[in-house]
């Protein structure tokens, strides 16, 4: 039947399309397979294995998936509405305009009409590890995603009304424009999601953690936000503001004997100017810093992580050993920055960690990136003109449209980076 298929795919002579509707194919060995188009319709793949197969277009109605292996399978425009994916392992699957609504399959035998298909306990894509995945554009309506993994996911617009993705992993998601519409998102983990102009009316997203979510272009006044964390401004911010960088100087001065340390952990902090201070070893993970000024600041071995640094201005800032990883520094102004390694009074050398970070349209002219951690970062149109990236490391980074004249990238490990023009 496949070989049919693949003749059908080739309009060759014999050729026809495979049917395997109600088929039991549990367990089935068919990594890498090409099924795009097949009617899989209620067919029963439980823990087959279907790594990197081609089931673009396929009909997946009322399908039994759980447990499957579907690592990098493409299933853009599938049919899988009603199908269950529960505990299937989907990393880095292409779900581009599938549809993944309910669906109640029906089939019929000896006259009769009866339910086909997945289990009614165990639902849509509950436990299932989506992380790396595409599922933009997909129809998800109804949907069950309970405790599902979806880090880093694409599900930009969406469609998500009436879903459950309670205590779901959404960590650096891209939802731009979804419609998340009465989803129910409560204890959902949203740190670093991108929720720019996404539809939140009348969404649950009571206990869901927010931190470092962008959330421009939305309406959060008819959405549950009981227990949410999220980031917060200080009343009298500037006086509170003096006093702890006041104290985090006397602590640094006395070698922590004196004051206290810098935090601004989960501080809203937008356009507050920072600049030439030293905020060295200051905790500021999931601060929104938008538009603030750090031009010139000791960052040294400072906490960034998941900060909201868009369009902040750090000309010649010191991040030696500073961790950004997973920050949003789209638009920001890193030029001459200082992220190299720095080494400590042990001897150990730490290195500077911009991991999965969004540098889009970033500025690092001149900058010193040597044996930086930019592993799986967005640096889509960034200036890396003259940049010092010696022995950085660039693995899975995205580098579309990135401006490298002059940089050095001697010894720089470059596996998997996307879109590279050298």
């Amino acid at each position: 039947m496949l070989d049919r298929h693949e003749r059908y795919l080739a309009a060759k002579k014999n050729g026809a399309r495979a049917s395997f509707k109600f088929s039991d194919l549990s367990s089935f060995e068919l990594e890498g397979v090409n099924l795009a188009g097949a009617d899989l319709t209620g067919c029963r793949l439980c823990d087959a294995n279907l790594r990197g197969a081609n089931l673009v277009g396929a009909c997946l109605f009322g399908a039994d998936l759980r447990r499957a292996k579907l690592t990098g399978a493409k299933m853009s425009k599938s049919d899988l509405r009603g199908a269950s994916l529960r505990g299937a392992d989907m990393a880095r699957v292409n779900l581009h305009q599938a549809d993944l609504r309910d669906g109640y399959l029906v089939r019929h035998k000896d006259g009769e009409l009866m339910a086909a298909g997945a289990d009614e306990s165990a639902p849509g894509l509950s436990d299932a590890t989506l992380a790396g995945s595409d599922l933009s554009r997909a129809k998800l309506s109804n949907a069950f995603v309970i405790q599902t993994d979806l880090r880093d996911t694409n599900l930009r617009g969406a469609i998500f009304t009436n879903a459950d993705l309670s205590r779901s992993d959404l960590t650096g998601a891209n939802l731009e424009g979804a419609d998340l519409s009465k989803a129910n998102l409560s204890g959902a983990k949203l740190v670093g999601t991108v929720l720019c102009r996404a539809l939140l009316r009348d969404t649950n997203l009571s206990n869901a953690c927010l931190l470092g979510a962008l959330l421009d272009g939305v309406d959060l006044s008819t959405a549950n936000l009981d227990g949410a964390e999220m980031a917060r401004r200080l009343d009298q911010l500037e006086d509170r503001l003096k006093d702890i960088l006041q104290r985090h100087q006397e602590w640094i001065a006395s070698n922590g004997k004196e004051g206290a340390r810098a935090d601004l952990r989960k501080l809203d902090l937008s356009k507050a100017d920072l600049s030439q201070l030293n905020l060295s070893a200051a905790l500021m993970n999931y601060a929104v810093l938008k538009g603030a000024n750090l031009a010139g600041t000791s960052l040294v071995m400072a906490d960034l992580s998941v900060a909201d640094l868009r369009e902040a201005r750090l000309v010649g800032a010191d991040l030696r050993g500073a961790c950004l990883e997973r920050a949003t520094l789209n638009d920001a102004d890193l030029t001459k920055v200082q992220a190299q390694p720095i080494e400590l009074s042990t001897g150990q050398i730490w290195p500077t960690k911009l991991a999965n970070a969004r540098m889009v349209r970033t500025t690092l002219f001149q900058a010193d990136l040597r044996s930086v951690q930019l592993g799986a970062s967005d640096l889509s149109q960034a200036n890396l003109k003259k940049a010092k990236l010696q022995r950085a490391d660039l693995k899975d980074a995205v580098m579309t449209m990135a401006d490298t004249r002059g940089a050095d990238l001697t010894g720089a490990d470059l596996r998997g980076v996307i879109d590279f023009l050298m």
